[in-house]
């Protein structure tokens, strides 16, 4: 029998375990996919529309191979359901079958309680605020909560934590401070540690996008060994890897390493760690206020940027700093790792300022503004990047909602190295099981006038107005930019639903809100485009403002359309487009999460139907009737509004 087979079977005996389960001809279509693809050895790429239920279709051919399988997602929400729900709700099914395995999920240092930090706090050497950096705390009743849960935890995952603390850094670290099993003390009874010989012993390792990419920039040596990896949301792939294969010099990290300096009192004699301390706040200030006066955009040479001299002063005390740590002795036991912390954190920071400051033909730097500037550099391409260290090494699949443009998936693959010198795959489309015709349509504001003209915000606005009136509320706006956010709700203010803004509110709150008041609207811009599922009464509408092509002077992106001008390709096809295409079909996927939901998606974008391009991006989105008849779109409001037994307010 070949694991596709065994595959199928097995996924009847999960289907028939799940109440009201029933067979998708799209998830066999896709299991199939994945089981050969881990039988032959082949990277696999497979979109998979929303309600085809990728997940078991993945899980179930790792699980029936008996190989090791890391399944790598995008969030951490995506990485608790597989390993809290999905795998335990498997092995529940199929143990009468045969099949066991054991399954494990790792998260990134920081989200486990650190035992080095948690000694240092009940030591009485806390750091009680940046203002009295230097002031000395007794342990509070926080942290004998902190050391009782630790106790009784099998994980020391925040997320476990059953009680609020004040500052979760008091308790963690970063992967770039941790010093590794064994240069810390506490590396014996470590929780991050643990949860990774769990990951030896395991089957299935659930880690986010992330994390893997930081195991591929140590040389693959965080993670098991494995031969195979599922990468579920890969349409984020590019970006997250191009971020953890990056580097980045903000203020945050130079307070993080002045946070640890505070343990230098136990580790130097007072009158030098007292002196380093000062010093160290210093030039961070310095560095700060001289990155804030520091122009946005490229840069070739960190040398030409106004912060060039502080960055110098910075690297001669750490460098200073660091050799005084090393040679020291530690009197107080609970330090140690401290010590070793320090070294490493100092060690990441030289790391990421001489990436910085040597950049290469394939890396891009830039200063990026805003409330929090910092001095960033990333691969221009990592599709080179991942054909050495991953597509050479081990089969991948990935799959997500969206990958196509236009019908084809190699525009992404090749994004990834597939497709390139030789690097060979399969590229698989599934549809959804959603009839979109019956529960959707898809109008496009044909008439109005283009995102460019002065005209474009007001005619939006007048435009919302009347598919909010239609759909009663319920209704999630998707902005583009922050300014159109603004205007987007301050035109919506004082109507007759309750207004949920972006940045007024908590994410988990605004979304529990909406979720709960059936007429209310969420404005939001693209932390809420993809990720957000609210099936059933509260969501009919969703209105996009305009395509999402990125910024055009992006210096990522500028330096991407670069790369495909230098190698002959168009640009424009070839970067914005896909990118585009994507995350409107990220978007407009808000609307219809299962068989009942009805509504409509409204772009003010007229390009979608005017625009040569307009095609392959509509060939991208979910099947969904297209009009550019507002009358048409907010009788279907109305209408969906009456099958579902929702009366719109006699008002609207």
């Amino acid at each position: 029998m070949t694991l596709a087979d065994e595959s199928k079977t097995l996924l009847d005996v999960v289907v028939e375990a799940r109440a009201g389960g029933h067979h998708r001809e799209g998830q066999v279509d896709m299991l199939t996919a994945v089981a050969d693809a881990i039988d032959e050895q082949r990277h696999l790429m497979v979109e998979a529309g929303t309600g085809t239920g990728k997940s078991f279709a993945y899980l179930i051919p790792a699980v029936a191979s008996g190989e090791k399988v890391v399944i790598s997602t995008a969030t951490k929400s995506l990485q608790d359901q597989l390993g809290d729900r999905d795998l335990p709700f498997i092995a529940e099914a199929l143990k009468d079958q045969g099949v066991s395995f054991k399954s494990v999920v790792i998260k990134g240092r920081s989200s486990y309680l650190c035992q080095s930090r948690l000694k240092e706090q009940l030591s009485g050497a806390g750091w009680s605020d940046q203002t009295d950096m230097f002031a000395s705390d007794e342990p509070t009743g926080e942290v004998h909560q902190v050391k009782a849960w630790s106790d009784e935890t099998d994980t020391g995952d925040r997320d476990a934590l059953p009680f609020e603390v004040k500052d979760w850094a008091d308790y963690s670290v970063s992967g770039m401070e941790c010093p590794g099993r064994v240069a810390c003390p506490e590396g014996d009874i470590c929780f991050a540690f643990k949860a990774h010989d769990r990951a030896e012993d395991a089957d299935v390792i659930v880690v986010n996008h992330h994390l893997y990419g930081m195991h591929l920039s140590a040389d693959s040596s965080i993670l098991p060994e494995h031969r195979f990896v599922v990468f579920d949301e890969a349409h984020r792939l590019e970006d997250t890897m191009a971020s953890a294969l990056g580097a980045e010099l903000a203020g945050w990290r130079m307070w993080q390493l002045t946070r640890a300096a505070t343990a230098l009192r136990a580790i130097l004699p007072t009158s030098r760690a007292t002196g380093f301390q000062r010093r160290l706040a210093a030039a961070t200030r310095r560095f700060e206020e001289d990155l804030k006066d520091t122009p946005e955009g490229r840069f070739r040479t960190a040398s030409e940027l106004k912060v060039a001299e502080s960055l110098v002063d910075v690297v001669n005390l750490v460098t200073a700093i660091s050799a005084e740590v090393r040679d020291a002795k530690v009197s107080n036991p609970a330090f140690l790792g401290a010590k070793a912390r320090i070294i490493r954190l100092i060690g990441h920071l030289l790391g990421d300022l001489g990436m910085i400051s040597d950049l290469g033909d394939d890396v891009v730097g830039w200063v990026e503004g805003g409330p929090q500037p910092a001095i960033k550099a990333s691969p221009i391409d990592v599709g080179d990047l991942l054909q050495k260290s991953l597509l050479n090494q081990v089969t991948i699949i990935g799959t997500s909602a969206t990958l196509s443009l236009g019908g084809s998936l190699d525009p992404v693959a090749s994004r990834l190295g597939l497709g390139r010198d030789g690097q060979t795959y399969d590229a698989k489309r599934v549809q959804s099981p959603f009839n979109f015709d019956r529960q959707s349509l898809f109008y496009v504001a044909a008439d109005l006038p283009r995102p460019n003209h002065d005209d474009w915000p007001t005619a939006v606005n007048e435009t919302i107005g009347k598919l909010v009136s239609a759909s009663g509320g319920r209704a999630l706006l998707l902005a583009t930019s922050h300014r159109m956010l603004k205007e987007m709700a301050e035109a919506l203010r004082d109507r007759e639903f309750t207004l949920l803004v972006q940045g007024e509110m908590p994410k988990q709150a605004l979304v529990k809100e909406f979720e709960e008041d059936e007429t209310s609207v969420l404005v939001a811009t693209m932390g809420f485009w993809e990720g957000l599922d609210v099936p059933g009464r509260s969501l009919q509408l969703v209105v996009i403002d305009k395509l999402p092509f990125p910024r055009p002077n992006d210096p990522l992106w500028q330096a991407r359309r670069e790369a495909a001008e230098a190698a002959r390709q168009n640009p424009f096809m070839t970067v914005d487009l896909p990118r585009a295409a994507m995350l409107l079909a990220q978007g407009a996927g808000r609307l219809i999460r299962s068989v009942d939901d009805l509504g409509v998606v409204a772009l003010l974008d007229p390009r979608l139907v005017t625009a040569r391009y307009g095609t392959a991006i509509r060939d991208t989105l979910p099947p969904m009737p297209v009009t550019s008849d507002l009358a048409e779109a907010a009788e279907f409001l109305r209408r969906a509004a009456d099958e579902a037994g929702r009366a719109v307010p006699s008002n609207s």
